[in-house]
């Protein structure tokens, strides 16, 4: 029947779109950033703890970098931070892995990083303190935010990182949330392989959506008894 139509069609664009939401977490290897030069970091104001003094920190020439975006007022994706802290742990001796606050005022961001550093940020579920162990920075007015998302084609949200290689090149990003923690991407395998001047895990070229696809009267249902 003409209702039966409409509903498969329904269901076919739910899938279509539903599909688009979750590549919006992945990573493709025709991203707009990748192979661009890295911005410069040395507009952070990087806290110095504990005197919350301030410092600037730049890419690391000749070595791995990694630029994490990042803000206190996603608390659900806090995981994130300690997911980081866990890989800087690990490759600190390799890599030179910043945070940038996007905060709105450094205060914010001292406040948080303090709290952070004496474990009082911690998992509402299990009571774990939450870390933030690389260097932290305040990015005023989103400067080098900014930058990077001018990379992107003017698309990029916290929490996001970005892998930058040797040569001063984005080799690799990726978009973070509260259900797409780094643990459960490849970002932690892609950082040791750039380490080891290994070719990255390649992600293929991002899908192309067919307009004819997506079609605003194919939801329109008639009868809706049939549910």
């Amino acid at each position: 029947s003409k209702a039966t139509v409409s509903v498969l069609n329904c269901c076919h664009l739910i899938f279509t779109h539903t599909s688009k939401m979750t590549d919006q977490y992945k990573t493709f290897d025709d991203d707009a950033c990748m192979g661009k030069v890295a911005p410069s970091t040395e507009l952070g104001d990087f806290i110095t703890m504990p005197d919350l003094g301030m410092e600037r920190i730049d890419l690391h020439p000749g070595k791995i970098n990694v630029v994490y975006f990042m803000c206190k007022f996603e608390k659900g994706a806090y995981k994130c931070n300690e997911e980081m802290s866990e890989l800087f742990e690990e490759v600190k001796d390799d890599v030179q892995m910043v945070a940038l606050s996007t905060d709105p005022d450094r205060g914010t961001v001292e406040k948080f990083l303090t709290k952070t550093r004496a474990g009082e940020v911690t998992d509402l579920n299990t009571g774990k303190p939450y870390r933030l162990s690389m260097n932290v920075a305040w990015d005023d007015g989103k400067k080098t935010f900014g930058m990077y998302r001018a990379l992107c084609g003017g698309a990029l949200t916290t929490y996001h990182a970005f892998v930058v290689g040797r040569d001063g090149k984005i080799c690799w990003h990726q978009q973070f949330a509260q259900t797409n923690t780094p643990s459960q991407t490849n970002f932690a395998e892609q950082v040791k392989k750039a380490v080891k001047g290994e070719a990255l895990e390649a992600a293929g070229e991002r899908p192309k959506l067919n307009p004819e696809d997506i079609e605003e009267e194919d939801c329109e249902v008639d009868d809706l008894a049939l549910f």
